[in-house]
């Protein structure tokens, strides 16, 4: 047999199942506990039929420039993108959230000057972010790729729940994070939509 110690994270997947060394291998180079931000953005679809791909996207990325000065300094990483969506990691909560309030500052000032529609032709229209948070025992490959029950319900909360502007994290992240930053509040999201999603979450609201 192969040394794991040698094996990529696939060849370590693969033989997981069947070889404890390979599992405890890769939880050892891979395994940490993280906090999570994904962020997606709204009308992808309306934008991309209205202006083509190239612009819906070209628009995205703009946006994801916009917000990732915040993420780098809370000390966070991008680690990979999913069309509009991407995902970060960071090693607390209380950086992840500061690098979320900071990040949809910046980009409310961007779109401060896009006062247009996509039914106008102008392709100035505003866009806006929809984050989820989340934090727990993540496999995560720097650069690269991100695993765990925290970052599915991360992904789940930005991608699939939070409207445009929403901030939603997991009850684990929330109780993590302890003592909210003055001026931002939380709650816990209707009976109805926790039904939609499978799990209880919490809307954060920035009040500053």
């Amino acid at each position: 047999m192969v040394d794991p110690a040698f094996l990529t994270f696939d060849e370590l997947l693969e033989q997981s199942l069947d070889t404890p060394a390979a599992a405890n291998e890769l939880a050892r180079r891979y395994q940490t506990t993280a906090a999570i931000l994904v962020v997606d953005y709204t009308d992808m679809v309306r934008r991309t039929d209205a202006h083509g791909i190239v612009y819906a996207l070209s628009l995205a990325r703009r946006a994801e420039q916009v917000m990732r000065p915040a993420v780098e300094a809370h000390g966070g990483e991008i680690v990979k993108r999913v069309a509009d969506t991407w995902f970060a990691v960071f090693p607390a909560p209380p950086r992840a959230l500061g690098a979320l309030l900071d990040g949809m500052a910046a980009l409310r000032a961007f779109n401060a000057a896009r006062t247009g529609s996509m039914d106008d032709g102008s392709r100035n229209e505003p866009i806006h972010g929809c984050a989820g948070l989340g934090f727990g025992p993540s496999l995560v490959l720097p650069g690269e790729d991100l695993y765990g029950a925290e970052v599915n319900r991360a992904f789940v909360l930005g991608e699939d729940t939070a409207r445009a502007g929403e901030m939603l994290a997991s009850d684990a992240f929330l109780a993590a994070l302890g003592t909210l930053p003055e001026g931002v509040g939380a709650h816990r999201a209707s009976r109805e939509r926790v039904a939609r999603v499978g799990f209880p979450f919490h809307v954060v609201a920035d009040h500053r």
